[in-house]
């Protein structure tokens, strides 16, 4: 499962998003009965009938009132994920309600409802840019009625909330809220904070009735620990991360990190000297090819790719200068190379 993918399997829970209703909306959430969250479908169609697809769409009633069916009223969520900064935001917010509105309209809601739902639409960002697209809230100019500025409100279109995963404090989340722990995890500034962090949350989140989440956080932690290490790099399994002896199996795999970090952290210092070596090798066929010839500096290619320390490549620099003709340069070349072989 990619890093995307791992995010937004997270919020195909139901307790994630009472959890992400908790954070956007806390100001009405409790009129909301969040044991009625259900999952609609996320598809919608334009008007040239092209199929679309939204992120998720989620059901949940209001805890009184009744509609014309007897049922209580509801409200949609719609979420959308972004990992960058979209300035056509609230464009796509208002395309993707009215597709939504549209199909439910097709579908005698109105008739069997007595009228359409509101949407909450919710934009969740785990970008690390500042969000800057506009849009976000309908700002009005005054009209001379009290009462029209109120009606006209109501009919002004809801655009979207937003919730930045990265734009605060862990510590400012609060403690048992589920999208929290995605946050905290997400928080890992290294591999070796990334596990202790998510057997933290394992054990904050304990008990059978949040299994799923466990298994969800566990599904990010892999993603999270593949972008940091590489696709390859061992994760432990759920089962593993489920057993008891949790400090042990800890110690254990941050000692495979440690070792696997190493050999990465070689590896690139390697790598750059190479890349370094590759930059001194161009230089010095340049300088052959200005004072002797391009026919010089070409038979100049294969010596200096032999030679690879430092301190032969600097000689050859002094030799291209002290060298009165590209003969005498290309014997001491041979010269180096033949002693390095020796040396091998």
């Amino acid at each position: 499962m990619d890093h995307d993918a791992a995010h937004k399997y997270i919020y195909m829970l139901a307790a994630v998003v009472a959890d992400l209703l908790r954070l956007v909306v806390p100001e009405w959430v409790d009129d909301l009965d969040l044991a009625t969250i259900e999952d609609v479908s996320a598809e919608y169609l334009d008007e040239d009938h092209r199929k679309r697809l939204g992120d998720m769409v989620w059901k949940v009633r209001f805890r009184d009132g009744q509609l014309a069916d007897g049922q209580r009223p509801y409200v949609l969520v719609l979420v959308e994920f972004q990992s960058s900064v979209d300035r056509d935001m609230a464009k796509r917010i208002r395309e993707y309600t009215g597709m939504l509105l549209d199909r439910l309209t097709r579908n005698d809601v109105v008739a069997r409802e007595g009228g359409l739902p509101r949407v909450l639409a919710v934009v969740v960002y785990n970008g690390h840019a500042r969000w800057t697209a506009i849009g976000e809230e309908v700002h009005l100019a005054p009209v001379p009625s009290s009462r029209a500025e109120r009606d006209l409100a109501l009919l002004q279109p809801q655009l979207y909330r937003r919730i930045d995963e990265t734009s605060r404090s862990e510590h400012d989340w609060p403690e048992h809220n589920l999208v929290a722990a995605t946050v905290r995890l997400q928080g890992s500034a290294t591999a070796g904070e990334l596990l202790p962090r998510l057997l933290t949350e394992a054990r904050r989140f304990a008990g059978e009735e949040r299994r799923a989440f466990r298994q969800a956080l566990h599904a990010w932690a892999k993603a999270l620990w593949a972008h940091m290490m590489g696709a390859e790099a061992a994760f432990p399994s759920f089962e593993e991360l489920e057993q008891e002896k949790e400090s042990e199996m800890t110690t254990m795999l941050l000692a495979r990190w440690e070792r696997h970090d190493a050999s990465v952290r070689a590896e690139g210092v390697e790598q750059g000297r190479e890349l370094g070596r590759t930059d001194e090798r161009t230089r010095l066929r340049r300088q052959a090819a200005l004072k002797f010839g391009a026919g010089t500096a070409e038979r100049l290619s294969d010596g200096l790719s032999t030679l690879v320390s430092r301190e032969d490549l600097d000689r050859v620099g002094d030799w291209i200068i002290e060298c009165e003709s590209g003969e005498e340069l290309l014997a001491r070349v041979r010269s180096a190379v033949a002693s390095e072989g020796g040396a091998s």
